[in-house]
């Protein structure tokens, strides 16, 4: 078994990563940390450096911190010789991941970034359908209320935050995992509420590198509908349709509906999470996060409402 503690219990880490690492045989929680005090079964800790005094044997952490807080919690741990898993997106830059990659490796760890979407069950059938249909556009909403999934949580809104991105980039990864092409950032409109740091709403073009394949993208986390939408749409000849929605829990390919696994995304997570340790390796996928730091760089910026 791996002895895994998880670093920041937040919504996420409650409603994902403890009731799935619960199930998972080859996991065993021994360890939390959290800054506020926490009821859980295991031993929490103020601090990461707290946890490491306490001498526990320990062998990998999941970090579900904010992502400002990532990269240092992430290099403390692997000088600490744990394995690491990043919660999405797994650091602000490209620069600070490449940093942890190379230390992962001069100490033969396993550092992972657990996009968690390219595990939702839509898009193992996606890799299948796809290559045979002849895309001619890409669209993608995804949108909901940041209140509801992070109540209260201002870091989502401070200066090297992400926004809406945090959100939006799962629709990304998505992408990125079943494109036989590099994408490529064009434009984008970056909405700012208030006096907030970090976007509220994005309008964001891309494009294939090879066949210039449009793709648009509209991001909203200030959603007001009673409905999230989470949903992208390959657009192809004759007006044959393939959507993923519902952030890939459903699948149609015009009006067909595909029926799918009910596997959940952070199942698929962990199991890859274990098989990379078990073979010594890492994964460290950036293209998503590529496309959000050069939107957030490069797009044009507006109040929202205007």
């Amino acid at each position: 078994m791996i002895r895994i503690a998880v670093i920041g219990i937040g919504q996420i880490a409650r409603q994902q990563h403890l009731p799935v690492l619960e199930n998972d045989p080859d996991f065993q929680v021994v360890a939390a940390v959290s800054p506020v005090p926490v009821a859980l079964d295991v031993p929490v800790f103020s601090s990461l450096a707290e946890l490491r005094q306490s001498r526990l044997a320990l062998d990998a952490v999941a970090l579900c911190t904010p992502p400002d807080l990532r990269y240092a919690l992430a290099r403390e741990a692997l000088t600490a010789g744990w394995h690491v898993l990043l919660e999405k997106p797994p650091t602000l830059t490209r620069s600070q991941a490449g940093s942890l990659s190379r230390l992962a490796g001069e100490r033969g760890l396993t550092l992972f970034a657990a996009w968690h979407s390219i595990y939702a069950p839509a898009v193992s059938v996606l890799r299948d359908i796809l290559p045979a249909l002849a895309v001619e556009r890409v669209t993608i909403a995804w949108k909901e209320n940041a209140e509801k999934w992070h109540p209260g949580a201002d870091w989502l809104w401070r200066a090297g935050a992400l926004g809406v991105f945090d959100a939006g980039i799962n629709a990304l990864s998505i992408l990125c995992a079943l494109s036989t092409e590099a994408l490529l950032y064009d434009t984008a409109l970056l909405s700012f509420y208030r006096d907030q740091q970090a976007p509220s709403q994005v309008k964001l073009a891309m494009r294939g590198s090879e066949t210039d394949l449009p793709v648009t993208a509209e991001f909203d986390w200030r959603h007001e509908a009673a409905s999230e939408v989470w949903e992208i749409v390959w657009h192809a000849k004759k007006g044959e349709t393939v959507s993923l929605s519902e952030g890939g829990a459903r699948l149609r390919i015009g009006s067909r509906e595909i029926s799918l696994s009910q596997t959940g995304e952070y199942a698929g997570v962990y199991r890859h999470f274990a098989t990379l340790i078990r073979e010594g390796r890492s994964s460290l996928d950036l293209r998503a996060l590529d496309i959000v730091t050069d939107a957030l760089a490069f797009g044009v910026r507006q109040k929202a409402g205007q």
